[in-house]
């Protein structure tokens, strides 16, 4: 009796099978990663210079100050003619037409606590924030006033951007906002510092060590440069001198393969 035909079956058999299980193994190693196998979490109270409970009882002693020159911002951002209206120590506060509010700003930045107030009004949309501390590419630290509730949900397509909020009533918030740190990060900071070409890194802000390294949502690429349409991708941003012009230098790449993916363009 002839084996050769079963036996050449038993053969064809296996190669599918084995085929099949690898591009199982592709298809789970690009497309169906969870984004917590990648990030570290970061321990925030390590790095924060001032303790939560210091910055909330700072705007409890001056919550009536804080609100005054909040509204205040709120209620005449055409006379600052920007858009946030930004103060900052030695930056607009003379466009403060009222003394005492004036007053109100000048003794916040004197003490030293408060670095940066900002508002933007798009009713009902409105906000204030007062930026206590930041360090760049780790963390933001603040009280800030939301008009609507839903502005405190963050952006739950950056998956190790973190958004902390504490309601302290009235639409008051204290706020830390936080980067996890991502395995390899490094790794990535240096594939996409290798597509950047010396004119391009003739005009960066940001020097490679810091660049910003997210693990977010694949619908976050603007463009891909093959058909992979991954669920969780690593981007590495760097900041340019053009930003309020072009914006910054964004680079998506798989996370697993490390294969650059895709950008945003730059207008």
């Amino acid at each position: 009796m002839n084996f050769w035909p079963m036996k050449f079956i038993s053969v064809l058999i296996c190669f599918a099978m084995t085929v099949c299980g690898c591009a199982g193994l592709n298809s789970k190693s690009t497309e169906h990663v969870r984004a917590s196998d990648f990030i570290i979490p970061l321990n925030v109270s390590e790095v924060l210079k001032r303790p939560e409970t210091g910055v909330i009882e700072y705007f409890e002693n001056r919550r009536e100050d804080f609100e005054i020159l909040g509204r205040y911002l709120l209620e005449n951002e055409k006379v600052f003619q920007t858009r946030p209206v930004i103060l900052q120590q030695d930056y607009s506060i003379e466009n403060i037409q009222d003394p005492e509010i004036q007053q109100i700003a000048q003794t916040l930045f004197r003490e030293g606590i408060v670095k940066r107030i900002s508002s933007l009004n798009d009713a009902p949309s409105k906000s204030i924030d007062f930026l206590f501390d930041a360090e760049d590419n780790l963390y933001q630290q603040g009280i800030t006033y939301l008009s609507l509730p839903e502005m405190a949900k963050g952006d739950p397509s950056k998956f190790s951007y973190v958004n902390d909020y504490k309601n302290l009533g009235g639409g008051w918030y204290y706020y830390v906002f936080h980067y996890d740190k991502l395995k390899n990060e490094d790794e990535f900071r240096n594939l996409a510092w290798a597509q950047i070409s010396d004119k391009e890194r003739s005009t960066l802000t940001t020097p490679k060590e810091k660049a910003k390294v997210i693990l977010e949502s694949g619908k976050n690429v603007g463009y891909w440069m093959d058909d992979r349409k991954l669920d969780v991708v690593v981007s590495v941003q760097f900041d340019t001198e053009m930003n309020g012009l072009l914006g910054p230098i964004t680079m998506f790449f798989d996370p697993m393969t490390k294969d650059l993916i895709g950008g945003n363009l730059r207008f």
